[in-house]
Protein backbone atom coordinates (compact mmCIF):
# COMPACT_ATOMS: atom_id res chain seq x y z
CA UNK A 1 0.00 0.00 0.00
CA UNK A 2 1.30 3.46 -0.88
CA UNK A 3 1.52 6.31 1.67
CA UNK A 4 -1.29 8.87 1.78
CA UNK A 5 -0.35 12.49 2.44
CA UNK A 6 -2.96 15.14 3.09
CA UNK A 7 -1.60 18.22 1.31
CA UNK A 8 -4.29 20.58 2.63
CA UNK A 9 -5.41 20.19 6.25
CA UNK A 10 -5.96 22.84 8.90
CA UNK A 11 -5.87 23.64 12.58
CA UNK A 12 -8.34 25.92 14.32
CA UNK A 13 -6.31 28.13 16.60
CA UNK A 14 -7.13 27.58 20.31
CA UNK A 15 -7.21 30.01 23.23
CA UNK A 16 -3.92 28.52 24.43
CA UNK A 17 -2.13 30.24 21.57
CA UNK A 18 -2.86 33.63 23.17
CA UNK A 19 -2.80 32.44 26.77
CA UNK A 20 0.47 30.52 26.69
CA UNK A 21 2.52 31.43 23.61
CA UNK A 22 2.41 35.24 23.40
CA UNK A 23 5.61 36.55 25.05
CA UNK A 24 5.32 38.24 28.41
CA UNK A 25 4.71 41.94 28.06
CA UNK A 26 3.04 41.64 24.66
CA UNK A 27 -0.26 40.11 25.77
CA UNK A 28 -2.26 43.33 25.48
CA UNK A 29 -0.77 44.23 22.12
CA UNK A 30 -1.48 40.76 20.72
CA UNK A 31 -5.06 40.59 21.99
CA UNK A 32 -5.80 44.05 20.62
CA UNK A 33 -4.39 43.20 17.19
CA UNK A 34 -5.94 39.73 16.74
CA UNK A 35 -7.82 37.65 19.29
CA UNK A 36 -10.47 34.96 18.96
CA UNK A 37 -12.69 33.64 21.75
CA UNK A 38 -15.26 30.86 21.45
CA UNK A 39 -17.18 29.15 24.26
CA UNK A 40 -19.14 25.91 24.52
CA UNK A 41 -22.41 27.75 23.91
CA UNK A 42 -21.17 28.83 20.48
CA UNK A 43 -20.64 32.47 21.44
CA UNK A 44 -17.74 34.00 19.52
CA UNK A 45 -15.74 37.17 19.61
CA UNK A 46 -12.97 38.06 17.20
CA UNK A 47 -11.00 41.27 17.71
CA UNK A 48 -8.89 42.77 14.92
CA UNK A 49 -7.05 46.07 15.30
CA UNK A 50 -8.82 46.81 18.57
CA UNK A 51 -12.33 46.40 17.20
CA UNK A 52 -14.81 43.51 16.96
CA UNK A 53 -14.37 41.91 13.55
CA UNK A 54 -16.86 40.25 11.26
CA UNK A 55 -17.11 36.55 12.05
CA UNK A 56 -16.23 33.82 9.58
CA UNK A 57 -19.59 32.13 10.08
CA UNK A 58 -23.06 33.63 9.83
CA UNK A 59 -24.57 30.70 11.75
CA UNK A 60 -23.93 29.04 15.10
CA UNK A 61 -21.96 26.30 13.31
CA UNK A 62 -18.20 26.69 13.18
CA UNK A 63 -17.89 25.41 9.62
CA UNK A 64 -14.09 25.55 9.71
CA UNK A 65 -13.82 22.93 12.49
CA UNK A 66 -17.00 20.84 12.44
CA UNK A 67 -16.10 17.72 10.42
CA UNK A 68 -15.18 14.39 12.04
CA UNK A 69 -14.37 11.00 10.48
CA UNK A 70 -17.54 9.26 9.46
CA UNK A 71 -19.47 12.47 8.92
CA UNK A 72 -21.32 12.59 5.60
CA UNK A 73 -22.18 15.58 3.45
CA UNK A 74 -25.86 14.92 4.07
CA UNK A 75 -25.28 15.05 7.83
CA UNK A 76 -23.36 18.32 7.54
CA UNK A 77 -26.12 19.79 5.40
CA UNK A 78 -28.79 18.73 7.87
CA UNK A 79 -27.21 20.50 10.88
CA UNK A 80 -29.40 23.16 12.48
CA UNK A 81 -27.57 26.45 11.75
CA UNK A 82 -29.11 28.02 14.84
CA UNK A 83 -27.64 25.44 17.22
CA UNK A 84 -23.96 25.37 18.24
CA UNK A 85 -22.13 22.12 17.50
CA UNK A 86 -18.92 21.06 19.18
CA UNK A 87 -15.63 21.78 17.45
CA UNK A 88 -13.68 18.68 16.49
CA UNK A 89 -10.88 18.27 19.09
CA UNK A 90 -8.54 17.25 16.28
CA UNK A 91 -8.59 20.86 15.09
CA UNK A 92 -6.23 21.83 17.93
CA UNK A 93 -5.24 18.67 19.85
CA UNK A 94 -2.52 16.56 18.21
CA UNK A 95 -3.57 13.27 19.84
CA UNK A 96 -7.12 13.67 18.58
CA UNK A 97 -5.73 14.69 15.22
CA UNK A 98 -3.68 11.51 14.88
CA UNK A 99 -6.70 9.40 15.83
CA UNK A 100 -8.72 11.11 13.09
CA UNK A 101 -5.91 10.59 10.58
CA UNK A 102 -5.82 6.89 11.46
CA UNK A 103 -9.58 6.65 11.00
CA UNK A 104 -9.31 8.39 7.62
CA UNK A 105 -6.31 6.40 6.40
CA UNK A 106 -3.96 9.41 6.26
CA UNK A 107 -0.29 8.82 7.00
CA UNK A 108 0.97 12.41 7.13
CA UNK A 109 -0.51 15.87 6.79
CA UNK A 110 0.55 19.37 5.79
CA UNK A 111 -1.08 21.66 8.36
CA UNK A 112 -2.27 25.20 7.62
CA UNK A 113 -3.76 27.88 9.89
CA UNK A 114 -7.38 29.01 9.71
CA UNK A 115 -7.95 32.19 11.72
CA UNK A 116 -4.44 33.37 10.95
CA UNK A 117 -5.07 33.04 7.21
CA UNK A 118 -8.25 35.07 7.41
CA UNK A 119 -7.36 37.73 9.95
CA UNK A 120 -3.60 38.02 10.46
CA UNK A 121 -3.04 39.82 7.12
CA UNK A 122 -5.39 42.57 8.35
CA UNK A 123 -3.30 43.39 11.44
CA UNK A 124 -2.07 46.96 11.07
CA UNK A 125 0.61 47.17 13.76
CA UNK A 126 3.80 45.59 12.41
CA UNK A 127 5.16 44.71 15.87
CA UNK A 128 1.88 43.00 16.75
CA UNK A 129 1.89 41.14 13.42
CA UNK A 130 5.40 39.90 14.19
CA UNK A 131 4.55 38.87 17.77
CA UNK A 132 1.43 37.02 16.61
CA UNK A 133 3.25 35.22 13.79
CA UNK A 134 5.98 34.06 16.18
CA UNK A 135 3.38 32.96 18.73
CA UNK A 136 1.42 31.00 16.14
CA UNK A 137 4.56 29.36 14.78
CA UNK A 138 5.72 28.37 18.26
CA UNK A 139 2.30 26.90 19.06
CA UNK A 140 1.97 24.97 15.79
CA UNK A 141 5.54 23.70 16.12
CA UNK A 142 4.61 22.17 19.48
CA UNK A 143 1.38 20.83 17.96
CA UNK A 144 3.38 19.11 15.22
CA UNK A 145 6.09 17.90 17.60
CA UNK A 146 3.44 15.88 19.45
CA UNK A 147 2.37 14.25 16.19
CA UNK A 148 4.93 11.42 15.93
CA UNK A 149 6.51 12.98 12.84
CA UNK A 150 3.22 12.86 10.93
CA UNK A 151 2.26 16.54 11.13
CA UNK A 152 4.09 19.20 9.10
CA UNK A 153 3.21 22.79 9.97
CA UNK A 154 3.07 25.70 7.53
CA UNK A 155 4.50 28.87 9.05
CA UNK A 156 2.83 32.27 9.20
CA UNK A 157 5.02 35.25 8.24
CA UNK A 158 4.43 38.88 9.28
CA UNK A 159 4.15 40.10 5.70
CA UNK A 160 3.21 43.58 6.93
CA UNK A 161 6.97 44.15 7.17
CA UNK A 162 9.43 42.63 4.71
CA UNK A 163 12.41 42.67 7.15
CA UNK A 164 10.34 41.07 9.91
CA UNK A 165 8.97 38.46 7.49
CA UNK A 166 12.50 37.61 6.37
CA UNK A 167 13.69 37.34 9.97
CA UNK A 168 10.81 35.01 10.86
CA UNK A 169 11.43 32.90 7.75
CA UNK A 170 15.04 32.40 8.86
CA UNK A 171 13.84 31.41 12.33
CA UNK A 172 11.22 28.88 11.23
CA UNK A 173 13.51 27.39 8.59
CA UNK A 174 16.16 26.83 11.27
CA UNK A 175 13.46 25.24 13.43
CA UNK A 176 12.69 22.68 10.72
CA UNK A 177 9.57 24.12 9.09
CA UNK A 178 9.23 22.89 5.53
CA UNK A 179 6.67 25.44 4.33
CA UNK A 180 5.37 28.99 4.78
CA UNK A 181 1.99 30.44 3.81
CA UNK A 182 1.82 33.20 1.19
CA UNK A 183 -1.76 34.40 0.85
CA UNK A 184 -2.52 35.72 -2.69
CA UNK A 185 -3.61 39.25 -1.82
CA UNK A 186 -2.62 42.87 -1.33
CA UNK A 187 -0.81 44.00 1.80
CA UNK A 188 -1.73 47.65 1.77
CA UNK A 189 -1.08 48.58 -1.85
CA UNK A 190 1.58 45.89 -2.31
CA UNK A 191 0.63 42.66 -4.06
CA UNK A 192 2.35 39.58 -2.68
CA UNK A 193 3.92 38.65 -6.03
CA UNK A 194 5.19 42.18 -6.73
CA UNK A 195 8.66 43.68 -6.74
CA UNK A 196 8.56 44.64 -3.06
CA UNK A 197 8.39 40.98 -2.02
CA UNK A 198 11.00 39.64 -4.46
CA UNK A 199 13.71 39.37 -1.73
CA UNK A 200 11.36 37.12 0.24
CA UNK A 201 10.69 34.86 -2.77
CA UNK A 202 14.46 34.64 -3.28
CA UNK A 203 14.95 33.74 0.37
CA UNK A 204 12.26 31.04 0.18
CA UNK A 205 14.12 29.57 -2.80
CA UNK A 206 17.48 29.77 -1.04
CA UNK A 207 16.39 28.07 2.20
CA UNK A 208 14.29 25.45 0.37
CA UNK A 209 11.04 26.26 2.20
CA UNK A 210 7.90 25.60 0.14
CA UNK A 211 5.95 28.77 -0.62
CA UNK A 212 2.34 27.70 -0.08
CA UNK A 213 0.05 30.12 -1.93
CA UNK A 214 -3.06 29.43 0.14
CA UNK A 215 -6.17 31.64 -0.13
CA UNK A 216 -8.62 32.32 2.66
CA UNK A 217 -12.35 32.56 2.20
CA UNK A 218 -11.97 36.30 2.79
CA UNK A 219 -15.54 36.99 3.90
CA UNK A 220 -14.36 39.20 6.77
CA UNK A 221 -11.88 41.15 4.67
CA UNK A 222 -12.16 44.43 2.75
CA UNK A 223 -13.20 43.87 -0.87
CA UNK A 224 -9.90 45.02 -2.38
CA UNK A 225 -8.14 42.37 -0.29
CA UNK A 226 -10.01 39.26 -1.36
CA UNK A 227 -12.56 38.08 -3.90
CA UNK A 228 -14.36 36.46 -0.97
CA UNK A 229 -15.68 39.76 0.38
CA UNK A 230 -17.24 40.62 -2.98
CA UNK A 231 -18.74 37.15 -3.33
CA UNK A 232 -20.12 37.33 0.21
CA UNK A 233 -21.81 40.65 -0.55
CA UNK A 234 -23.60 38.97 -3.46
CA UNK A 235 -24.71 36.10 -1.20
CA UNK A 236 -26.08 38.58 1.35
CA UNK A 237 -27.88 40.67 -1.29
CA UNK A 238 -29.54 37.55 -2.71
CA UNK A 239 -30.29 36.19 0.78
CA UNK A 240 -28.43 32.95 0.02
CA UNK A 241 -27.96 31.04 3.27
CA UNK A 242 -24.64 29.46 2.33
CA UNK A 243 -21.51 31.55 1.79
CA UNK A 244 -20.80 31.43 -1.95
CA UNK A 245 -17.31 32.72 -1.24
CA UNK A 246 -16.35 29.26 0.03
CA UNK A 247 -17.01 27.89 -3.45
CA UNK A 248 -15.32 30.54 -5.60
CA UNK A 249 -12.97 32.82 -3.65
CA UNK A 250 -10.03 30.42 -3.55
CA UNK A 251 -10.26 29.77 -7.28
CA UNK A 252 -10.39 33.48 -8.06
CA UNK A 253 -7.62 34.62 -5.73
CA UNK A 254 -5.18 31.86 -6.67
CA UNK A 255 -6.05 32.18 -10.37
CA UNK A 256 -5.21 35.89 -10.26
CA UNK A 257 -1.92 35.13 -8.51
CA UNK A 258 -0.95 32.46 -11.03
CA UNK A 259 -1.82 34.70 -13.96
CA UNK A 260 0.19 37.57 -12.49
CA UNK A 261 3.11 35.21 -11.89
CA UNK A 262 2.99 34.10 -15.53
CA UNK A 263 3.04 37.70 -16.77
CA UNK A 264 5.60 38.85 -14.21
CA UNK A 265 8.00 35.91 -14.55
CA UNK A 266 8.01 34.54 -11.00
CA UNK A 267 8.81 30.97 -12.03
CA UNK A 268 11.48 32.09 -14.47
CA UNK A 269 13.11 34.41 -11.93
CA UNK A 270 13.20 31.69 -9.25
CA UNK A 271 13.58 28.36 -11.07
CA UNK A 272 14.19 26.37 -7.88
CA UNK A 273 11.43 27.99 -5.82
CA UNK A 274 9.13 25.30 -4.44
CA UNK A 275 5.48 26.29 -4.85
CA UNK A 276 2.27 24.74 -3.55
CA UNK A 277 -1.25 25.88 -4.48
CA UNK A 278 -3.65 24.35 -1.91
CA UNK A 279 -7.37 24.87 -1.34
CA UNK A 280 -8.16 26.22 -4.80
CA UNK A 281 -8.63 23.03 -6.77
CA UNK A 282 -6.16 21.74 -9.33
CA UNK A 283 -8.65 22.05 -12.16
CA UNK A 284 -8.35 25.82 -12.37
CA UNK A 285 -4.67 25.55 -13.33
CA UNK A 286 -4.90 24.49 -17.02
CA UNK A 287 -7.47 27.18 -17.83
CA UNK A 288 -5.47 29.88 -16.04
CA UNK A 289 -2.29 28.86 -17.84
CA UNK A 290 -4.05 28.65 -21.22
CA UNK A 291 -5.53 32.12 -20.80
CA UNK A 292 -2.17 33.47 -19.67
CA UNK A 293 -0.55 32.00 -22.79
CA UNK A 294 -3.20 33.47 -25.09
CA UNK A 295 -2.84 36.98 -23.73
CA UNK A 296 0.91 36.82 -23.45
CA UNK A 297 0.99 36.12 -27.19
CA UNK A 298 -1.64 38.75 -27.97
CA UNK A 299 0.13 41.32 -25.83
CA UNK A 300 3.67 40.43 -26.84
CA UNK A 301 5.84 43.46 -26.24
CA UNK A 302 3.10 45.49 -24.56
CA UNK A 303 3.31 46.24 -20.87
CA UNK A 304 5.45 43.31 -19.71
CA UNK A 305 8.21 44.31 -17.30
CA UNK A 306 10.76 41.81 -18.56
CA UNK A 307 11.26 38.64 -20.55
CA UNK A 308 8.83 35.89 -19.63
CA UNK A 309 7.95 32.63 -21.31
CA UNK A 310 5.13 32.66 -23.84
CA UNK A 311 4.49 29.01 -22.87
CA UNK A 312 3.52 29.28 -19.18
CA UNK A 313 2.23 25.70 -19.00
CA UNK A 314 5.63 24.38 -20.03
CA UNK A 315 7.29 26.50 -17.33
CA UNK A 316 4.74 25.32 -14.76
CA UNK A 317 5.08 21.57 -15.34
CA UNK A 318 8.88 21.79 -15.28
CA UNK A 319 8.84 23.66 -11.96
CA UNK A 320 8.75 22.11 -8.47
CA UNK A 321 5.01 22.67 -7.89
CA UNK A 322 2.02 20.98 -6.28
CA UNK A 323 -1.65 21.83 -6.68
CA UNK A 324 -4.13 20.26 -4.28
CA UNK A 325 -7.31 18.58 -5.46
CA UNK A 326 -10.27 17.49 -3.40
CA UNK A 327 -11.87 14.08 -3.20
CA UNK A 328 -14.55 14.75 -5.82
CA UNK A 329 -12.46 16.70 -8.34
CA UNK A 330 -12.90 14.32 -11.26
CA UNK A 331 -11.22 16.50 -13.93
CA UNK A 332 -7.88 15.69 -12.27
CA UNK A 333 -8.44 12.04 -13.20
CA UNK A 334 -9.30 13.01 -16.77
CA UNK A 335 -6.13 15.04 -17.36
CA UNK A 336 -3.32 12.79 -16.14
CA UNK A 337 -0.86 14.29 -18.63
CA UNK A 338 -0.83 17.50 -16.59
CA UNK A 339 -1.73 16.38 -13.08
CA UNK A 340 0.07 13.06 -12.62
CA UNK A 341 3.24 14.89 -11.61
CA UNK A 342 1.83 18.16 -10.26
CA UNK A 343 -1.29 17.41 -8.16
CA UNK A 344 -1.74 16.10 -4.64
CA UNK A 345 -4.86 15.17 -2.72
CA UNK A 346 -6.02 17.46 0.09
CA UNK A 347 -8.85 16.83 2.54
CA UNK A 348 -9.55 20.38 3.83
CA UNK A 349 -9.92 18.75 7.29
CA UNK A 350 -11.63 19.77 9.59
CA UNK A 351 -13.68 22.11 7.38
CA UNK A 352 -17.28 21.19 6.73
CA UNK A 353 -16.37 20.25 3.13
CA UNK A 354 -13.72 17.68 4.14
CA UNK A 355 -13.21 14.72 1.82
CA UNK A 356 -11.55 11.40 2.54
CA UNK A 357 -8.79 9.39 0.83
CA UNK A 358 -11.27 6.59 0.15
CA UNK A 359 -13.55 8.97 -1.74
CA UNK A 360 -10.61 10.34 -3.73
CA UNK A 361 -9.27 6.91 -4.67
CA UNK A 362 -12.74 5.69 -5.63
CA UNK A 363 -13.08 8.71 -7.91
CA UNK A 364 -9.67 8.16 -9.51
CA UNK A 365 -10.23 4.44 -10.09
CA UNK A 366 -13.72 5.05 -11.49
CA UNK A 367 -12.08 7.25 -14.11
CA UNK A 368 -9.51 4.62 -15.07
CA UNK A 369 -6.44 6.09 -13.38
CA UNK A 370 -3.69 3.50 -12.83
CA UNK A 371 -2.35 2.58 -9.42
CA UNK A 372 1.09 4.11 -10.02
CA UNK A 373 -0.47 7.47 -10.86
CA UNK A 374 -2.88 7.18 -7.92
CA UNK A 375 0.10 6.64 -5.62
CA UNK A 376 1.66 9.87 -6.86
CA UNK A 377 -1.57 11.84 -6.58
CA UNK A 378 -2.39 10.53 -3.10
CA UNK A 379 1.04 11.12 -1.61
CA UNK A 380 4.06 10.72 -3.85
CA UNK A 381 4.02 14.24 -5.31
CA UNK A 382 3.61 15.84 -1.87
CA UNK A 383 6.40 13.66 -0.44
CA UNK A 384 8.71 14.87 -3.19
CA UNK A 385 7.91 18.59 -2.94
CA UNK A 386 7.93 18.83 0.86
CA UNK A 387 10.80 16.39 1.31
CA UNK A 388 8.90 14.08 3.64
CA UNK A 389 10.14 10.84 5.15
CA UNK A 390 6.96 8.80 5.11
CA UNK A 391 6.13 5.36 6.38
CA UNK A 392 2.72 3.81 5.88
CA UNK A 393 0.59 3.61 9.02
CA UNK A 394 -0.77 0.26 10.12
Amino acid sequence: MFPVVDSDSHVFEPAALWDEYVPSGYEGLARSALWHLEDDAGRRLTVVNGRPAKELNRSAINRQAIWRPGTTLDEIGALDPGTPHAINPGASDPSARLADMDAMGVDQAIVYPTLFLEYHPLVEDTVAADVLARSYNDWVADFAAAGDGRLHPVAVLPLQSLPLAQRELDRVAAAGFRAAAMRPMFYGDLFIEGDHFQPLWRQLEDVGVVACVHPSVGVTNPEPTSAGAYAERIAEKLRIGHSIAEAVAGIQDTGVFLTAAAFHGLLEDFPNLKLAFPHSGSTMVPLVLEKAETYLWLGSGFGRTGPVSLEPEEVFVEHPVLTSFDSWEAPVARMPDLFAATAGWGSRYPNHDTGTPEEAMDMLRANGVGEETIARLMGGNAIELFGLNVSVSA
